[in-house]
């Protein structure tokens, strides 16, 4: 584990870290993370003795075996340049929140985020201006400063962000990210909220972003959340009922598929969908049965 703690190191080191990776590795298990903290506390206590090092490793036995020899070389490697790097690798702030949760954080002189249900963003900032990572779910974001753009990443895309008011949502292979207010450059498109047609959203992919123009009622979609809501209009079911599993602990599921089809609007609350699934049995011919894991929808009479 020790062993595995100081390769990462030396890939960050090397400046081939994938710091998603890197992260998921720390996460899956504590002693990973404390074997990450032993080999950096070594990297920082060698650095510091600066050339103590190489003695220390002279003083073992003369004629090693070749994986000792290769072992040594690691951790030579590794203890001798990578102190600094590991500060950096750890230098993230992070934020998250659990289904159902929501949480705002402030971010210096930049502005102020605020995390929907079970969503994860890290930042950190240097002197080209603040890095921010969506890691899952979806955030809203307000920029405040004038200084250089904000770099948003979600994925293996992302896009630079002037003050404003941004909506950034992880899906399936792409970044979702609308500019209710300001300007966003990705690579080959850019996207401002200041033209005659008002805010715009970004499908951002590895392929090619997609722009289109935002109505009013995407709008208000967009900004439900925010107020603990959740807006349909005009809604497949099926989408209606995946969009609100996102809030809920204890999920919808369509026993019939052929519910999914039907077309669904109105506000509710987002962590409770008892109105919603009182307007589903009002309006739709749907049945509700409730049970300790889920809430099964089903034809009535069926």
């Amino acid at each position: 584990m020790l062993r595995a703690a100081a390769q990462w190191l030396a890939r960050a080191d090397l400046g081939t870290l994938d710091e998603m990776a890197f992260e998921r590795w720390r996460a899956e298990d504590p002693r990973h993370a404390l074997a990450f903290i032993r080999v950096s506390d070594a990297a920082r206590r060698a650095a510091a003795d600066g050339a103590e090092a190489p003695a220390v490793v002279r003083s073992r036995k003369a004629a090693p075996t070749r994986r000792g020899a290769i072992a040594a070389g690691l951790a030579l490697f590794t203890l001798g340049g990578g102190a600094l790097v590991a500060g950096k690798v750890s230098a993230r702030d992070r934020a998250s929140t659990p289904v159902g949760g929501m949480r705002r954080v402030d971010l210096a002189d930049t502005g102020a985020l605020t995390l929907n249900t079970d969503s994860a963003v890290s930042w950190k900032s240097g002197h080209d201006g603040l890095r921010l990572w969506l890691e899952r779910g979806e955030i809203a974001l307000d920029i405040v400063t004038s200084g250089p753009r904000v770099q948003l990443e979600g994925g293996p895309v992302g896009a630079r962000l002037g003050p404003g008011r941004y909506n950034a949502r992880l899906r399936e292979g792409l970044l979702d990210l609308v500019v209710l207010k300001g300007e966003a450059i990705a690579e080959g498109v850019t996207a401002s909220s200041d033209g005659a047609h008002g805010p715009v959203a970004l499908a951002l992919t590895p392929e090619r972003p997609l722009a289109r123009q935002l109505s009013e009622q995407d709008i208000a979609a967009t900004l439900a959340w925010r107020s603990g809501e959740i807006l349909f209009v005009d809604e497949p079911l099926s989408s209606a009922v995946e969009e609100y599993n996102r809030h809920l602990t204890r999920k919808i599921v369509l026993a019939d598929p052929q519910l999914g089809g039907l077309r669904v609007g109105g506000r509710f609350v987002a962590d409770d969908p008892s109105a919603f699934l009182r307007a589903l049995e009002a309006t739709m011919n749907v049945h509700v049965t409730p049970s300790q894991q889920a809430m099964l929808l089903s034809r009535k009479n069926s």
